[in-house]
């Protein structure tokens, strides 16, 4: 509206002789605004300029239309009759008639239509009050995030009433929520923000029915603090079986300092009765989650960080479904099996770093006593020269193991070495490494249990390790010029390594991790990789030769790699076993991967055990994609599901593990896509999950209905969750 008031403005200031004696047929140009009209009049009584007939008046890329515009100079008001239509870079107005008074920038419009292209909004009403700044009062009117390019809006919200300011708020009386101009819901009063940035507000709801929540209502509020500070906070209503409060605060003080911090509370006083089930769990009534991600930097070159995670009870992640929404991530976090906190700093100088660390272990699959915290760690590594062939290095480390119950104490671990490169031409590399390892123990709990043998409080080991290796590359360049292939590159990458450890005695010696046993080795490793490397094309800029100096430059990226591995241990004993006898082989590692595009990828992994001429372990994943279906930058529809299929099997001996998960996505239509996701248990012959999901979002990309059925075991619970997207309104809470 301001862009048409300027326009009008200098159509208000024309010379009293230019405008008396313009004639209709020719266009004055007068401060850049050009005016075309059939006729043009001045009448010098009421000092009015009257435009009629097809009336265009333009300002650069501002475009003004209608069948006649008066301006009254004394008054400074305006007027627009008749088919008009204003075309700016800020939006568009269309309406049947225009009254502005150019003074204090106020008005009305007459059934119209206000758009704006840099919010996204658009206002439709009978009548149009225009107050101070961008402050509107509609009367039957319409206010929407959706620009459809054909038919009505996807969604809207209408009444009586609307009073929207633009950058502001919007408050609604007596109206209706609209899905394709067609009334779903009845609201007598509403507040919603209205602009496209941050705004402080009620988000959208998230609702959900299940056999053990009941009812389900997620609730959540966007409070804006300032440039650098927001936070959204949500109530979640489960009628049977808690009601809680979910907040977290997000902060970015510069560059270098940002964090969020994450709080929630749950009372299950509804939850009912205890558990009558001889396997069921008592959980408290009382429950919480903590978490925090923070980095700071201090100077150039340190830094501080902390990541802390926290829950009460070992069900909380298991019961609580409020962080994620989508069936992956939902199986993600209530499969943990334990939480981990870290806070620290780092310290960087040229080839020397020093990190110091405390990390708490939250152990959810049992008891919290006997799990090892490392509190605090230092660790410092560190290179250097060693003359003009030999690089020297250093790892050192020292931990402080705590613990409710079970052996705890110091740690020191110092290891230092050197790196000798062998001269084996242009064919082939390798090198020689050799270090000394010294670990000493101060123990302050050295009973391994209360009935048990007791360590010695004081303890030390000393570790000779030497290790070495040589490889090459053989490689051919292929050309293709095959769909945007230019060229193919494969390798066949041969290797062998040596690692000798002595036998040391380290019966004695507390076991905190790997650190504390390695076992003597005398082992050879041999094997070879083999890659496919691709380069490809790129398309030029438009207009412009693929020889320009503008040109992109070709992609180069591997398309598939294999590789096998074994290893042969000289001194390993070979003695009696289960089922078979002993070797001096390991298991075969067998890898692979292809990804020739985006639209496929698999991956392979396997362990062969050649004693028993059997696999032991096993892993695949394929994932395959509709090209057709994937965003592009002629169809940008973000909200659309792409069709996808993805499936990973894996496999542990003895039939320890046999699991398959499976993702089916399709995209129905522009306007609707299914989703199946499912985990399945081969040993017991179950499903784990099995989840449905259904996808309805606006062809012009400003809104999704999100529907989902999940049933899963442990708990065993059947659950539907829906949850509305509207774009520039807002989501809910995000997961920790």
């Amino acid at each position: 509206m301001r862009v048409l008031i300027a326009v009008l403005l200098v159509f208000a200031f024309l010379p009293h002789v230019a405008a008396a004696q313009i004639d209709h047929t020719l266009g004055v140009e007068s401060n850049e605004t050009h005016i075309d009209a059939e006729e043009i009049s001045y009448d010098k009584q009421t000092d009015t300029i009257v435009a009629r007939g097809n009336v265009v008046i333009t300002r650069g890329a501002i475009r003004l239309e209608a069948d006649e515009v008066r301006v009254n100079r004394t008054t400074n008001e305006a007027d627009a009759l008749g088919n008009v239509h204003l075309d700016t870079p800020e939006g568009t107005v269309v309406a049947e008639a225009i009254h502005l008074n150019l003074d204090d920038e106020t008005g009305l419009l007459a059934r119209a239509q206000v758009t704006s292209r840099r919010t996204q909004y658009s206002l439709v009403g009978d009548r149009i009050e225009k107050g101070f700044g961008q402050s509107y009062r509609i009367e039957n009117g319409t206010f929407t995030t959706c620009h459809c390019a054909e038919g009505p809006a996807s969604w809207s919200v209408s009444g009586k009433e609307l009073q929207i300011t633009l950058g502001g708020y919007g408050r609604l009386q007596g109206g209706t929520f609209n899905v394709l101009n067609c009334p779903v819901l009845y609201i007598p009063r509403a507040i919603f923000p209205a602009q496209r940035e941050r705004q402080t507000g009620f988000l959208l709801p998230r609702f959900g029915v299940s056999n053990v929540r009941g009812f389900q209502t997620l609730l959540p509020f966007y409070w804006v603090i300032d440039k650098s500070q927001d936070a959204t906070f949500a109530l979640d209503l489960e009628t049977s079986a808690r009601i809680g409060l979910v907040g977290e605060y997000r902060y970015a003080a510069s560059r270098d300092t940002r964090g969020i911090l994450t709080a929630s509370y749950f009372n299950e006083s509804i939850r009912g009765a205890a558990p009558t089930k001889p396997f069921e769990t008592t959980v408290p009534e009382q429950r919480w989650s903590a978490a925090a991600e923070h980095t700071q930097g201090l100077t150039e070159a340190s830094r501080a960080y902390a990541d802390v995670f926290l829950v009460s009870d070992d069900l909380f992640l298991r019961e609580i479904n409020t962080y994620a929404f989508e069936h992956a991530q939902d199986v993600n976090i209530r499969s943990l099996p334990f939480t981990q906190s870290k806070v620290g700093a780092t310290q960087q100088w040229d080839r020397v770093a020093v990190k110091a660390e405390g990390t708490y272990y939250q152990n959810l699959t049992g008891s919290e006593s006997p799990t090892l915290q490392r509190a605090p760690e230092l660790d410092a590594w560190a290179q250097a020269l060693l003359g003009t062939h030999i690089l020297g290095d250093l790892n050192a480390s020292a931990v402080d193991f705590q613990r409710g119950s079970g052996v705890d104490g110091l740690r020191l671990d110092v290891a230092p070495g050197a790196t000798l490169p062998l001269p084996l031409g242009n064919h082939a590399f390798g090198g020689i490494h050799a270090s000394f390892r010294e670990t000493a123990y101060q123990l302050i709990e050295s009973k391994v249990t209360n009935d048990g043998p007791t360590l010695p409080s004081r303890s030390s080991r000393e570790l000779f390790q030497l290790n070495g290796e040589v490889g090459s590359t053989i490689d051919r360049v292929y050309s293709v010029n095959w769909m945007g292939l230019e060229k193919l590159k494969h390798t066949i990458e041969p290797g062998l390594a040596y690692l000798y450890i002595p036998a040391v005695t380290q019966a004695d010696l507390p076991l905190f991790d790997g650190v504390d046993r390695v076992e003597h080795r005398n082992l050879v490793t041999y094997g070879f990789a083999s890659r496919f490397i691709g380069k490809f094309a790129a398309d030029p800029p438009a207009g412009e030769a693929a020889a320009t100096a503008n040109a992109p430059a070709p992609s180069i990226r591997e398309l598939g790699r294999f590789s096998i591995a074994q290893s042969f241990d000289v001194s390993r004993e070979i003695g009696q076993a289960t089922g078979r006898m002993e070797d001096h082989f390991s298991d075969i590692d067998i890898d692979a991967r292809a990804n020739p595009s985006r639209v496929f990828s698999m991956s392979f992994h396997a362990n062969y055990n050649t004693g028993i001429t059997d696999i032991t372990a096993a892993r695949v994943g394929i994932l395959l994609q509709d090209p057709r279906s994937l965003p592009s930058a002629t169809d940008p529809h973000r909200l659309a599901m792409p069709t996808s299929a993805a499936v990973s099997y894996r496999f542990l001996t003895q039939n320890q593990l046999q699991e398959v998960d499976d993702t089916l996505t399709l995209r129905l239509t522009r306007w609707a896509g299914f989703q199946y996701a499912s985990r399945y248990n081969i040993v017991t012959n179950r499903f784990l999950d099995n989840h449905f999901g259904l996808r309805l979002s606006s062809t012009c990309d400003c809104w999704a209905l999100d529907i989902g059925v999940t049933n899963r075991t442990n708990p065993q619970e059947t659950e539907v969750r829906a949850q509305v997207t509207l774009v520039g309104l807002g989501s809910t809470v995000s997961r920790p």
